[in-house]
Protein backbone atom coordinates (compact mmCIF):
# COMPACT_ATOMS: atom_id res chain seq x y z
CA UNK A 1 0.00 0.00 0.00
CA UNK A 2 1.59 3.29 -1.09
CA UNK A 3 1.97 6.09 1.43
CA UNK A 4 -0.06 8.45 -0.78
CA UNK A 5 -3.09 6.19 -0.30
CA UNK A 6 -2.66 6.71 3.42
CA UNK A 7 -2.59 10.50 3.01
CA UNK A 8 1.13 11.15 2.56
CA UNK A 9 1.90 14.36 0.66
CA UNK A 10 4.69 16.79 -0.19
CA UNK A 11 4.33 18.59 3.16
CA UNK A 12 4.84 15.34 5.05
CA UNK A 13 7.79 14.55 2.81
CA UNK A 14 9.49 17.80 3.83
CA UNK A 15 8.69 17.28 7.53
CA UNK A 16 10.14 13.79 7.46
CA UNK A 17 13.41 14.68 5.74
CA UNK A 18 15.46 15.00 8.98
CA UNK A 19 14.24 11.59 10.17
CA UNK A 20 14.92 9.98 6.80
CA UNK A 21 18.52 11.15 7.04
CA UNK A 22 18.83 9.25 10.34
CA UNK A 23 17.50 6.02 8.87
CA UNK A 24 13.94 6.20 10.18
CA UNK A 25 10.94 4.90 8.21
CA UNK A 26 7.63 6.82 7.87
CA UNK A 27 4.49 5.08 9.12
CA UNK A 28 0.94 5.88 10.16
CA UNK A 29 -0.73 4.77 13.37
CA UNK A 30 -3.72 2.56 12.53
CA UNK A 31 -4.71 1.11 15.92
CA UNK A 32 -4.10 2.33 19.46
CA UNK A 33 -4.52 -0.08 22.37
CA UNK A 34 -3.12 1.60 25.49
CA UNK A 35 0.63 1.86 24.76
CA UNK A 36 0.66 -0.76 22.00
CA UNK A 37 0.09 0.21 18.38
CA UNK A 38 -0.39 -1.14 14.87
CA UNK A 39 1.28 1.01 12.21
CA UNK A 40 1.19 1.01 8.42
CA UNK A 41 4.27 1.62 6.32
CA UNK A 42 4.43 1.68 2.53
CA UNK A 43 5.14 -2.06 2.56
CA UNK A 44 3.75 -3.67 5.72
CA UNK A 45 1.59 -3.58 8.84
CA UNK A 46 3.65 -3.82 12.03
CA UNK A 47 3.27 -3.97 15.80
CA UNK A 48 4.89 -0.97 17.46
CA UNK A 49 5.74 0.53 20.81
CA UNK A 50 7.15 3.89 21.84
CA UNK A 51 10.53 4.41 23.44
CA UNK A 52 10.95 4.58 27.19
CA UNK A 53 12.10 8.19 26.83
CA UNK A 54 8.90 9.12 24.99
CA UNK A 55 6.81 7.36 27.61
CA UNK A 56 8.51 9.34 30.36
CA UNK A 57 8.13 12.68 28.58
CA UNK A 58 4.43 12.04 28.00
CA UNK A 59 3.63 11.37 31.67
CA UNK A 60 2.46 14.95 32.21
CA UNK A 61 1.02 15.45 28.72
CA UNK A 62 -0.62 12.46 27.05
CA UNK A 63 -1.07 14.43 23.82
CA UNK A 64 2.60 13.64 23.18
CA UNK A 65 1.71 9.96 22.80
CA UNK A 66 0.92 8.61 19.31
CA UNK A 67 -2.76 8.65 18.36
CA UNK A 68 -4.67 6.98 15.56
CA UNK A 69 -4.01 8.94 12.37
CA UNK A 70 -0.59 10.19 13.48
CA UNK A 71 2.35 10.08 11.13
CA UNK A 72 5.38 8.73 12.99
CA UNK A 73 9.05 8.01 12.50
CA UNK A 74 9.88 4.38 13.30
CA UNK A 75 12.88 2.08 13.54
CA UNK A 76 12.31 -1.42 12.24
CA UNK A 77 13.19 -4.34 14.52
CA UNK A 78 15.46 -6.65 12.47
CA UNK A 79 13.93 -9.99 11.43
CA UNK A 80 10.62 -9.23 13.18
CA UNK A 81 7.33 -7.61 12.19
CA UNK A 82 7.84 -5.02 14.90
CA UNK A 83 8.92 -1.40 15.12
CA UNK A 84 9.76 1.28 17.67
CA UNK A 85 8.14 4.74 17.40
CA UNK A 86 10.69 7.50 17.93
CA UNK A 87 8.85 10.68 16.89
CA UNK A 88 5.46 12.10 15.86
CA UNK A 89 5.16 14.48 12.92
CA UNK A 90 3.18 17.72 13.50
CA UNK A 91 -0.59 17.20 13.44
CA UNK A 92 -2.60 19.22 10.95
CA UNK A 93 -5.92 18.54 12.71
CA UNK A 94 -7.04 16.66 15.79
CA UNK A 95 -10.37 15.79 17.43
CA UNK A 96 -10.03 16.41 21.15
CA UNK A 97 -12.38 16.05 24.10
CA UNK A 98 -12.06 16.51 27.86
CA UNK A 99 -11.57 13.15 29.50
CA UNK A 100 -13.88 11.82 32.20
CA UNK A 101 -10.97 10.41 34.23
CA UNK A 102 -8.79 12.35 36.66
CA UNK A 103 -5.27 11.59 35.40
CA UNK A 104 -5.41 13.48 32.12
CA UNK A 105 -7.20 16.61 30.98
CA UNK A 106 -7.55 16.10 27.25
CA UNK A 107 -7.99 13.07 25.02
CA UNK A 108 -7.17 13.08 21.31
CA UNK A 109 -9.62 10.84 19.47
CA UNK A 110 -8.08 11.09 15.99
CA UNK A 111 -5.39 13.06 14.18
CA UNK A 112 -4.72 14.37 10.68
CA UNK A 113 -8.23 14.10 9.28
CA UNK A 114 -9.86 16.10 6.50
CA UNK A 115 -13.52 15.51 7.39
CA UNK A 116 -15.24 14.54 10.62
CA UNK A 117 -18.65 12.92 10.23
CA UNK A 118 -20.90 13.70 13.20
CA UNK A 119 -23.36 10.83 13.26
CA UNK A 120 -26.78 11.18 14.86
CA UNK A 121 -29.91 9.07 14.39
CA UNK A 122 -33.34 10.15 13.12
CA UNK A 123 -35.01 8.17 15.89
CA UNK A 124 -36.13 9.00 19.48
CA UNK A 125 -32.48 9.37 20.53
CA UNK A 126 -32.02 12.55 18.39
CA UNK A 127 -30.94 15.50 20.53
CA UNK A 128 -30.28 18.92 18.98
CA UNK A 129 -28.25 20.22 21.94
CA UNK A 130 -25.95 17.19 21.80
CA UNK A 131 -25.52 17.68 18.06
CA UNK A 132 -24.51 21.30 18.67
CA UNK A 133 -21.83 20.12 21.12
CA UNK A 134 -20.58 17.62 18.56
CA UNK A 135 -20.37 20.42 16.00
CA UNK A 136 -18.30 22.60 18.33
CA UNK A 137 -15.91 19.67 18.79
CA UNK A 138 -15.84 19.12 15.04
CA UNK A 139 -15.11 22.75 14.20
CA UNK A 140 -12.43 22.97 16.91
CA UNK A 141 -10.63 20.01 15.34
CA UNK A 142 -9.75 22.04 12.24
CA UNK A 143 -11.38 19.45 9.98
CA UNK A 144 -14.57 19.90 7.95
CA UNK A 145 -17.60 18.81 10.00
CA UNK A 146 -20.48 17.04 8.21
CA UNK A 147 -23.65 15.94 10.00
CA UNK A 148 -24.86 12.45 9.11
CA UNK A 149 -28.53 11.92 9.95
CA UNK A 150 -28.65 8.12 9.96
CA UNK A 151 -31.55 5.67 10.38
CA UNK A 152 -33.96 7.77 8.35
CA UNK A 153 -35.99 4.61 7.79
CA UNK A 154 -37.07 4.87 11.44
CA UNK A 155 -38.36 8.44 11.09
CA UNK A 156 -42.09 9.12 10.56
CA UNK A 157 -41.56 12.75 9.50
CA UNK A 158 -38.18 13.02 7.80
CA UNK A 159 -38.72 16.60 6.60
CA UNK A 160 -39.32 17.79 10.16
CA UNK A 161 -36.33 15.88 11.55
CA UNK A 162 -34.10 17.11 8.74
CA UNK A 163 -35.19 20.69 9.42
CA UNK A 164 -34.38 20.23 13.11
CA UNK A 165 -30.94 18.86 12.35
CA UNK A 166 -30.27 21.61 9.80
CA UNK A 167 -31.25 24.30 12.31
CA UNK A 168 -28.76 22.86 14.81
CA UNK A 169 -25.97 22.40 12.24
CA UNK A 170 -25.33 26.05 11.44
CA UNK A 171 -23.52 26.20 8.11
CA UNK A 172 -22.42 22.54 8.19
CA UNK A 173 -23.73 20.11 5.58
CA UNK A 174 -26.46 17.72 6.77
CA UNK A 175 -26.74 14.43 4.90
CA UNK A 176 -29.68 12.04 5.52
CA UNK A 177 -28.73 8.39 5.07
CA UNK A 178 -29.75 4.86 5.96
CA UNK A 179 -26.97 2.34 6.50
CA UNK A 180 -29.45 -0.55 6.28
CA UNK A 181 -31.15 0.31 2.96
CA UNK A 182 -28.16 2.16 1.47
CA UNK A 183 -30.13 5.33 0.87
CA UNK A 184 -27.81 8.36 0.72
CA UNK A 185 -24.65 6.20 0.89
CA UNK A 186 -23.44 7.22 -2.59
CA UNK A 187 -23.49 10.87 -1.52
CA UNK A 188 -21.62 9.98 1.66
CA UNK A 189 -18.99 7.98 -0.24
CA UNK A 190 -18.52 10.90 -2.68
CA UNK A 191 -17.38 13.08 0.25
CA UNK A 192 -14.37 10.81 0.80
CA UNK A 193 -11.65 11.36 -1.80
CA UNK A 194 -8.66 9.05 -2.41
CA UNK A 195 -5.95 9.98 0.07
CA UNK A 196 -8.43 11.66 2.44
CA UNK A 197 -8.80 10.62 6.06
CA UNK A 198 -12.20 10.91 7.71
CA UNK A 199 -13.48 10.12 11.19
CA UNK A 200 -16.88 9.05 12.47
CA UNK A 201 -17.94 10.17 15.94
CA UNK A 202 -21.24 9.86 17.77
CA UNK A 203 -22.96 8.16 20.66
CA UNK A 204 -23.40 4.40 20.86
CA UNK A 205 -26.20 3.04 18.72
CA UNK A 206 -26.32 5.73 16.03
CA UNK A 207 -24.94 3.32 13.42
CA UNK A 208 -21.32 4.37 12.87
CA UNK A 209 -20.14 0.79 12.39
CA UNK A 210 -22.99 0.02 9.98
CA UNK A 211 -22.07 3.07 7.90
CA UNK A 212 -18.44 1.98 7.73
CA UNK A 213 -19.48 -1.54 6.73
CA UNK A 214 -21.51 -0.05 3.87
CA UNK A 215 -18.55 2.04 2.72
CA UNK A 216 -16.27 -1.00 2.84
CA UNK A 217 -18.75 -3.27 1.10
CA UNK A 218 -18.31 -5.96 3.74
CA UNK A 219 -18.90 -6.68 7.42
CA UNK A 220 -15.74 -5.29 9.01
CA UNK A 221 -17.23 -3.68 12.10
CA UNK A 222 -19.32 -5.55 14.65
CA UNK A 223 -22.82 -4.14 15.21
CA UNK A 224 -25.33 -4.56 18.01
CA UNK A 225 -29.06 -3.98 18.11
CA UNK A 226 -30.35 -0.83 19.79
CA UNK A 227 -32.66 -1.23 22.78
CA UNK A 228 -36.23 -0.48 21.71
CA UNK A 229 -37.19 0.94 25.11
CA UNK A 230 -34.92 3.99 24.97
CA UNK A 231 -33.24 3.83 21.52
CA UNK A 232 -29.84 3.59 23.20
CA UNK A 233 -27.05 1.50 21.80
CA UNK A 234 -24.17 -0.49 23.21
CA UNK A 235 -20.48 -0.07 22.51
CA UNK A 236 -19.18 -2.19 19.64
CA UNK A 237 -15.87 -0.37 19.11
CA UNK A 238 -13.52 -0.55 22.10
CA UNK A 239 -10.59 1.32 20.58
CA UNK A 240 -9.91 3.77 17.79
CA UNK A 241 -8.83 2.13 14.55
CA UNK A 242 -8.08 3.13 10.99
CA UNK A 243 -9.69 1.33 8.03
CA UNK A 244 -8.60 1.55 4.40
CA UNK A 245 -11.53 1.89 1.97
CA UNK A 246 -11.54 -0.05 -1.32
CA UNK A 247 -12.38 3.10 -3.30
CA UNK A 248 -9.58 5.05 -1.65
CA UNK A 249 -9.52 7.09 1.50
CA UNK A 250 -9.08 6.13 5.13
CA UNK A 251 -11.75 5.93 7.84
CA UNK A 252 -11.12 6.29 11.56
CA UNK A 253 -13.82 4.76 13.73
CA UNK A 254 -14.11 5.85 17.35
CA UNK A 255 -15.90 4.33 20.35
CA UNK A 256 -19.41 5.58 21.02
CA UNK A 257 -19.42 8.43 23.53
CA UNK A 258 -22.13 8.87 26.15
CA UNK A 259 -21.28 12.55 26.65
CA UNK A 260 -19.33 15.09 24.63
CA UNK A 261 -17.06 16.89 27.10
CA UNK A 262 -15.63 19.84 25.20
CA UNK A 263 -11.96 20.68 25.57
CA UNK A 264 -11.87 23.82 23.43
CA UNK A 265 -14.57 26.44 22.83
CA UNK A 266 -13.24 29.28 20.66
CA UNK A 267 -13.89 29.46 16.93
CA UNK A 268 -15.93 26.27 17.12
CA UNK A 269 -18.81 27.98 18.92
CA UNK A 270 -18.82 30.85 16.41
CA UNK A 271 -19.04 28.44 13.49
CA UNK A 272 -21.70 26.30 15.18
CA UNK A 273 -23.88 29.32 15.96
CA UNK A 274 -23.30 31.62 12.96
CA UNK A 275 -26.59 33.48 13.44
CA UNK A 276 -25.60 34.47 16.98
CA UNK A 277 -22.13 35.49 15.83
CA UNK A 278 -23.75 37.75 13.21
CA UNK A 279 -26.04 39.31 15.84
CA UNK A 280 -23.11 39.85 18.20
CA UNK A 281 -21.51 42.23 15.70
CA UNK A 282 -24.38 44.66 16.40
CA UNK A 283 -24.02 44.58 20.19
CA UNK A 284 -23.09 47.89 21.87
CA UNK A 285 -20.19 46.33 23.80
CA UNK A 286 -17.48 44.44 21.90
CA UNK A 287 -17.02 42.05 24.84
CA UNK A 288 -20.75 41.51 25.32
CA UNK A 289 -21.56 38.22 27.07
CA UNK A 290 -25.17 38.32 25.81
CA UNK A 291 -26.63 37.67 29.25
CA UNK A 292 -27.64 40.99 30.85
CA UNK A 293 -25.85 43.78 28.99
CA UNK A 294 -27.72 46.80 27.66
CA UNK A 295 -28.15 47.23 23.91
CA UNK A 296 -27.35 43.57 23.29
CA UNK A 297 -28.50 42.53 19.82
CA UNK A 298 -28.56 38.85 20.82
CA UNK A 299 -30.91 39.48 23.76
CA UNK A 300 -33.05 41.71 21.55
CA UNK A 301 -33.40 38.91 18.99
CA UNK A 302 -34.26 36.51 21.78
CA UNK A 303 -36.94 38.87 23.08
CA UNK A 304 -38.62 39.39 19.70
CA UNK A 305 -38.54 35.68 18.88
CA UNK A 306 -36.19 35.79 15.89
CA UNK A 307 -33.60 33.81 17.91
CA UNK A 308 -35.04 30.55 19.30
CA UNK A 309 -34.70 30.10 23.05
CA UNK A 310 -33.21 26.59 22.59
CA UNK A 311 -30.38 27.90 20.40
CA UNK A 312 -29.64 30.74 22.81
CA UNK A 313 -29.60 28.46 25.88
CA UNK A 314 -27.29 25.98 24.18
CA UNK A 315 -24.93 28.76 23.06
CA UNK A 316 -24.72 30.32 26.53
CA UNK A 317 -24.12 26.95 28.19
CA UNK A 318 -21.29 26.09 25.80
CA UNK A 319 -19.72 29.55 26.15
CA UNK A 320 -19.89 29.37 29.95
CA UNK A 321 -18.29 25.93 29.93
CA UNK A 322 -15.50 27.18 27.70
CA UNK A 323 -14.85 30.27 29.82
CA UNK A 324 -14.70 28.26 33.03
CA UNK A 325 -12.30 25.73 31.56
CA UNK A 326 -9.99 28.44 30.18
CA UNK A 327 -9.80 30.15 33.56
CA UNK A 328 -9.19 26.85 35.33
CA UNK A 329 -6.34 26.06 32.96
CA UNK A 330 -4.79 29.50 33.49
CA UNK A 331 -4.88 29.11 37.28
CA UNK A 332 -3.48 25.61 37.09
CA UNK A 333 -0.60 26.56 34.78
CA UNK A 334 0.24 29.50 37.01
CA UNK A 335 0.45 27.18 40.02
CA UNK A 336 2.38 24.41 38.27
CA UNK A 337 3.10 24.69 34.52
CA UNK A 338 4.21 21.05 34.19
CA UNK A 339 1.04 19.63 35.76
CA UNK A 340 -1.27 22.39 34.66
CA UNK A 341 -3.52 20.35 32.41
CA UNK A 342 -4.17 17.69 35.04
CA UNK A 343 -4.87 20.27 37.74
CA UNK A 344 -7.14 22.17 35.36
CA UNK A 345 -9.15 19.02 34.85
CA UNK A 346 -9.59 18.53 38.62
CA UNK A 347 -10.51 22.16 39.20
CA UNK A 348 -13.00 22.07 36.37
CA UNK A 349 -14.71 18.91 37.65
CA UNK A 350 -14.87 20.26 41.18
CA UNK A 351 -16.44 23.50 40.05
CA UNK A 352 -18.64 22.03 37.32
Amino acid sequence: MGLTKLGWNAERDAQFAPYLAKGFVPARVAVEDKHFYRVWTAEAELSAQITGKSMHEARSDHSQLPKVGDWVAIKLVPNEEKAVIHAILPRTTQITRKTTGRNTAAQILAANIETVFLVTAADPSFNAARLERMLVMGHESGARPVVILNKIDLCDDLDAKLAEATAAAGDALVLPVCAITGRGMKKLAALIKPGDTVAFIGTSGVGKSSLINQLCGEELQATLEVREADAKGRHTTSWREMIFLPAGGVVIDTPGMREFHLWGVTEGAKETFPEIEALALRCHFTNCAHTKEKNCAVLAALADGTLPRERYDSFIKIQSEGSYLREAKKRAHWQNPRKGDRIAHRVFNKGG
